[in-house]
């Protein structure tokens, strides 16, 4: 048998080695994890002072088109998954804070106003085992970007009550609330038409609208 002291030293070698091989193993994940983020500038201003460069926490209004990258293993190569062009509005977002996936915070901190930027995102810092629609788990991700504007301030709440009242009369009604969901494709949740109708009359008024409404206004 070995003298204690030996033995001692030779368990500590041997956790030593384990830990540089685990360490090892870590960097190497993390390594491989990232080693497909990329994010390229395609048009624009490339350079810029730091007052138009997006920094960690500020508002920014940008253009997106969202895609499959060619790269994917996973997924349809190429295939379009959506774009802030559909809403007709830019999308405006706080940068660096986690509103949205890891990649896209990654890759928009550190742009200029004006730039356009390819973002390829690898499945660790996307959605990673996530299964979305058109994006399946493993997907790696690849945005077009435009930025367009860094804001001095957050950009205002949604009114959910003007985009659900269509006829603007400032009630809502059980058909209109029916028809939001329906373009959403989804159902009624049960008893929020009678939880928000709190005088039961069959409208729901703006004071008694419990989701997001915007900004306080005047009366119309």
């Amino acid at each position: 048998l070995l003298p204690v002291s030996k033995r001692g030293k030779i368990r500590r070698k041997y956790n030593t080695m384990r830990l540089s091989l685990i360490l090892a193993a870590t960097l190497a994940s993390s390594a491989s994890a990232y080693s497909d983020f990329k994010v390229e500038i395609t048009n624009g201003i490339t350079e810029c002072a730091d007052s138009d460069k997006i920094k960690t926490r500020d508002f920014v209004r940008v253009h997106y088109i969202l895609k499959i990258d060619e790269s994917s293993i996973v997924g349809e190569p190429g295939e379009f998954v959506g774009s802030s062009h559909m809403k007709g509005e830019p999308m405006e977002m706080q940068a660096g804070v986690g509103q949205w996936i890891e990649g896209w915070d990654k890759g928009i901190v550190g742009l200029c106003v004006g730039a356009k930027a390819t973002i390829i995102i690898p499945p660790d810092l996307g959605y990673g085992d996530k299964d979305l629609p058109k994006v399946p788990a493993g997907s790696t991700l690849n945005f077009a970007v435009e930025v367009l504007d860094i804001m001095d301030k957050p950009p205002p709440p949604p009114n959910m009550f003007d985009t659900i009242d269509v006829n603007k009369d400032r009630m809502i009604s059980r058909r209109e609330l029916e028809s939001f969901f329906a373009n959403m494709k989804q159902q009624v949740p049960a008893g929020i038409f009678e939880g928000d109708d709190k005088n039961s009359d069959g409208f729901i008024s703006f004071d008694e609208f419990s989701g997001p409404k915007g900004l306080p206004r005047e009366e119309l």
